[in-house]
């Protein structure tokens, strides 16, 4: 027994000690991209040295800290500099036998123990200690001296097992004195600014800002920093530079170059609220430039205006249209459906905000979501609401499957929910609804609802029919009796001309 048990933990120990191996095969690179977009910028006598890194670089930082490489690995920037026409004072790997910790260390850094932004970007700082250990001045002689940089990675081995493998250097930045003399002089503005609306994971708005770069400006941002600031207004409202400052509007990122940002008007705190269905936003983009020793920023002018006024749908049939033009002017048309083409099945997120939309129009009430949030599939605040006023329940205890088409007897029962939330003392019998041939058709859950609705002329049926749903494969596989957008909304407008009591 004790050699079988002894066998069984040498086989269970070279299990393990293979699958330990198995886990970090990865091959150990044969060179390395450099870095990016390398600058260098004054701020009060320290300066900060910002770079873009390589997807690459980012991924090997990510092999070097989960331990994915043959070889055990570290990854390391190293920056070189020199004063004037000075010598290259080189910074040596940490394995170089000329490695110093009293100056070297100011002037490397484990990639793994850096921030790196969403852009690439990374960013660390050098005082005059750094340079020279006698130099307590506190600031850089800029006008007088020129300093430049250059920069680079090495991946190296912990235990000697590869040779040290560097990347090409970076781009050289320099600053002070004559840096810039043939630097611009202005800036040319973004071109092409384009505006979309997106929801973060709990259905919150926000907008997605893309622009063109000119080259003119690429270029310029090798002298010295180029980044953006964004301008924007509500309506006919005054331009944010316009009623505060430019200090004020939203800037780039690490103040970097780039031709794409986010905003978010309410987490900068330029608004309360951001409501798409009932205000047009407006977006400007500028560039600014931060010559390093004339101590005046250059800005440029304002790129075209983007704004996101979008019409109501891109496609509809000819009945649908003027219900859906009323729909609109109403303010009925939540913004998960503006633009969109209602001649598609609606799905049930779809369906849960546009029935919130009409709640709140027609009561003049805000729908308050349910909390805590039951479902695991979505998080959007909009059905939690639907679900808090019982307009909608889950296709389980779990799971709401917001994706998922609706038919005409889910669609009428939903919409009868909404009407019992809005006004819960109203006439709900069925007496003298008309009877459908396909009634039997109707689930028994949807029955009452189907006949309220019908009876009072809010969902009609065709010759005799009210075709709740598909009963046959080949009805499910034609999409027989699924709703669409567009009678969804055409419902929402009946509804709330019938039941509106806030007056609008």
């Amino acid at each position: 027994m004790l050699k079988k048990i002894i066998s069984f933990s040498l086989i269970l120990a070279l299990i393990l000690s293979c699958g330990i191996y198995a886990s970090a095969e990865k091959p150990v690179p044969k060179s390395l991209d450099k870095p990016d977009s390398l600058t260098i910028r004054d701020d009060d006598g320290i300066l900060r040295a910002t770079w873009t890194n390589p997807q690459s670089i980012i991924q090997a930082t990510k092999d070097v800290t989960d331990g994915e490489y043959e070889q055990n690995a570290s990854l390391y920037y190293l920056f070189d500099w020199k004063k004037n026409d000075g010598n290259w004072n080189v910074c040596p790997s940490p394995n170089d036998p000329n490695f110093n910790d009293i100056p070297h260390g100011y002037f490397y850094m484990n990639m793994p123990n850096i921030m790196i932004d969403n852009s690439g970007t990374s960013e660390t700082f050098f005082v005059t200690w750094h340079f020279d250990p006698n130099d307590i001045s506190g600031s850089f002689d800029l006008k007088n001296n020129t300093y430049y940089f250059r920069m680079r990675y090495v991946l190296e081995s912990n235990y000697s097992e590869f040779n040290s493998i560097y990347s090409p250097y970076s781009s050289e930045f320099a600053i002070g004195k004559n840096a810039n003399s043939n630097a611009p002089t202005k800036l040319d503005p973004p071109t092409n600014l384009k505006v979309e609306v997106k929801k973060d994971n709990n259905g919150k708005p926000y907008f997605q800002l893309n622009w063109d770069i000119p080259n003119s400006v690429a270029e310029a941002d090798k002298f010295f920093p180029v980044y953006h600031v964004i301008d924007f207004k509500i309506g006919n409202g005054q331009w944010l530079s316009e009623r505060l400052s430019w200090d004020w509007m939203p800037v780039a990122p690490s103040q970097q170059l780039q031709s794409s940002d986010t905003l978010d008007p309410v987490e900068k705190q330029l608004t309360d609220k951001v409501v798409i269905e009932e205000n047009v936003y407006y977006f400007r983009v500028a560039f600014e430039g931060e010559p390093t020793t004339s101590g005046t920023n250059i800005r440029s002018g304002f790129s075209n205006i983007a704004s996101t006024k979008v019409q109501a749908y891109s496609n509809a049939s000819n009945w649908a249209k003027p219900e859906l033009d009323k729909a609109n002017d109403y303010g009925l048309i939540p913004g998960i459906l503006k633009g969109a083409d209602m001649t598609k099945p609606i799905t049930r997120e779809e369906f849960a905000e546009l029935a919130v939309k009409l709640y709140e129009k027609t009561t003049g009430n805000a729908a308050q979501a349910t909390s805590p949030n039951p479902f695991t599939d979505t998080k959007n605040t909009e059905i939690l609401k639907a679900y808090n006023i019982g307009v909608t329940v889950g296709t389980s205890a779990t799971t709401f499957s917001p994706k998922t088409l609706i038919n005409r007897e889910q669609m009428a029962t939903m919409l009868s929910r909404t009407i019992r939330a809005m006004v819960p003392n109203a006439d709900f019998s069925t007496a003298g609804a008309p009877i459908f041939n396909d009634e039997k058709h109707i689930s028994a859950y949807a029955l009452e609802h189907v006949k309220y609705m019908s009876k009072n002329g809010i969902i009609l049926g065709s010759n005799g029919n009210f075709m709740p749903k598909a009963v046959t494969p080949a009805q499910e596989a034609e999409g027989y009796a699924r709703a669409t957008r567009e009678q969804a909304i055409a419902m929402s407008v009946r509804t709330f001309e019938k039941y509106n009591s806030n007056g609008n």
